[in-house]
C-alpha cells in the first residue's frame, strides 16, 4: 500500500513538473515582466544573440522602421550615425544624391554649399 501511494506520489509529482515545462515559454516572457527582464538581460549580454535580434528586426518593415526611429530619435545613437556617415565618403555622395532629388532639399543644399564657398573666400590670404 506504501508502495502504491509513493508511486502514485511521485507520477503526480512528475506530472505537475511536466506539465509546468510544457508551457509555451514565448506566452511566458509575453506576459511575464521578470522573466522578459531576465531574457531580455542575457540576450543584451551577448553579442552573439544581440545581433541575431537585430537582424531579426531589420528583416520586418515593419519592426525595421520602428527600430531606425527609436535609434533617430537617441541623440547619442543619431551622433554616432552622423559620424559613421560623415566618414564615409561614399555615404555623403549617397546622401547628398538622395537630398538632392527632392526640390526644397536641392536647395538647401545649394544654400549651404554656397555658403561654404564663401567661408572659403573669407579667409583666403
Amino acid at each position: 500500500m506504501a508502495r502504491k501511494l509513493a508511486l502514485v506520489i511521485l507520477i503526480a509529482f512528475s506530472a505537475a513538473a511536466l506539465s509546468g515545462c510544457a508551457g509555451d515559454p514565448v506566452k511566458m516572457m509575453m506576459s511575464n515582466p521578470e522573466m522578459q527582464t531576465k531574457i531580455l538581460a542575457a540576450v543584451t549580454g551577448n553579442a552573439e544573440m544581440s545581433g541575431k535580434v537585430v537582424d531579426q528586426l531589420l528583416g520586418n518593415e515593419e519592426m525595421r522602421t520602428m527600430l531606425l526611429d527609436k535609434v533617430m530619435a537617441n541623440g547619442d545613437a543619431a551622433q554616432t550615425i552622423m559620424g559613421r556617415i560623415a566618414k564615409d565618403q561614399t555615404m555623403i555622395d549617397g546622401i547628398l544624391n538622395m537630398a538632392a532629388q527632392d526640390d526644397v532639399m536641392r536647395e538647401h543644399l545649394m544654400t549651404l554649399f554656397k555658403g561654404m564657398q564663401m567661408a572659403k573666400g573669407a579667409h583666403k590670404p
